[in-house]
């Protein structure tokens, strides 16, 4: 029995992924149809399981929601959806043991169906029937996805109850920034990869094989199998940030580099993180000092809470006990 958690949990889950490769192959010859896959359980977690079943169903629900996976080879596919399915159940099993998931569901109806509505918007859907029935058709669960969605929401509620007294905002040095800036914004369009690395000896090698997914795979393909971020749900996408809420250190290295290019991995509070840098825009704009703060008061308070929410994550997946049956 392989037992992940405490001290031992990155040693045991390499060694469980090498010994998966038989359970690959089996599950690959029965990939078209999950009526020819033994619902088998492959891991449990604490009081629940991962089964062969389950993890069909996560490499339908990841391929439709990221169309180029499909450029990843099956066995990888097959890693990705079992540390999905552990990062959900891990979270999901943690989140109701602090609220109801259909109380907290109808309590926070109006919103839920308001991220719903934006997301299959987002990706073209002019209705939630056209969005139901393609996920049909791609053999996704609808009420899977918004169990994902509620668990989301249950999660970061927690996190903020847990973390928002301890956000620290820096208001004159905002101001200041402000005043510095003339009537123009600089806006960068960015995606994120944050990892993690046990011994800071590895950080190179860890960079050199993200790197190396990246330009074979995609940024997106690597998002989904090194990032610890809360914006991997959203491919790493980070969208239009504006210069003045980002970093300066971080805003160095953004300078350092051509558009289409990552940077090299920058130390952050919840490990190590990767940008890469899709496009720059400069507009004119008049300057609103009082609307500008803020933003970026927002903005800031909404990194802190990113960053308190990725380091309570590995604390709660590392007190966790993961171990194949």
């Amino acid at each position: 029995m392989i037992v992940f958690g405490k001290n031992n949990e990155t040693n045991n889950f390499k060694t469980f992924l090498r010994k998966i490769k038989i359970i690959t192959l089996f599950f690959l010859l029965f990939s078209n149809s999950c009526f020819g896959i033994e619902n088998k359980i492959i891991l449990k977690i604490d009081n629940d399981t991962i089964t062969s079943i389950d993890i069909y169903d996560e490499i339908n629900y990841l391929k439709f929601f990221n169309k180029n996976l499909d450029q990843i080879k099956d066995p990888e596919i097959y890693k990705i959806a079992i540390q999905s399915l552990i990062n959900y159940k891990i979270k999901s099993n943690y989140s109701l043991t602090y609220y109801d998931y259909d109380n907290f569901k109808n309590s926070n109806e109006e919103y839920f169906n308001t991220l719903l509505t934006n997301q299959y918007k987002n990706m073209g859907y002019q209705s939630l029937l056209n969005f139901k029935n393609a996920l049909d058709n791609n053999k996704v669960n609808f009420n899977y996805h918004k169990e994902k969605i509620i668990t989301d929401l249950i999660w970061n509620q927690i996190i903020f109850s847990k973390y928002s007294n301890k956000i620290v905002i820096n208001e004159k040095k905002l101001e200041e920034k402000l005043k510095n800036q003339k009537n123009t914004s600089k806006l960068y369009n960015l995606d994120e990869i944050v990892f993690q690395v046990d011994d800071v000896n590895d950080i190179q090698k860890k960079f050199d094989l993200i790197q190396n997914d990246i330009n074979n795979l995609g940024f997106e393909n690597a998002v989904l199998k090194y990032s610890v971020s809360d914006s991997t749900a959203n491919k790493g996408k980070l969208g239009w940030v504006d210069q003045k809420s980002i970093n300066s250190i971080i805003l160095n290295e953004l300078d350092l580099i051509p558009v289409g290019s990552i940077t090299k991995p920058i130390r952050i509070a919840s490990g190590f993180l990767i940008l890469k840098k899709n496009e720059i825009k400069v507009i004119d704009k008049k300057i609103n000092t009082d609307e500008e703060l803020k933003k970026l008061i927002e903005f800031e308070k909404n990194q802190q809470l990113r960053n308190y929410s990725n380091l309570y994550f590995n604390k709660v997946k590392k007190n966790s006990i993961i171990n194949e049956p």
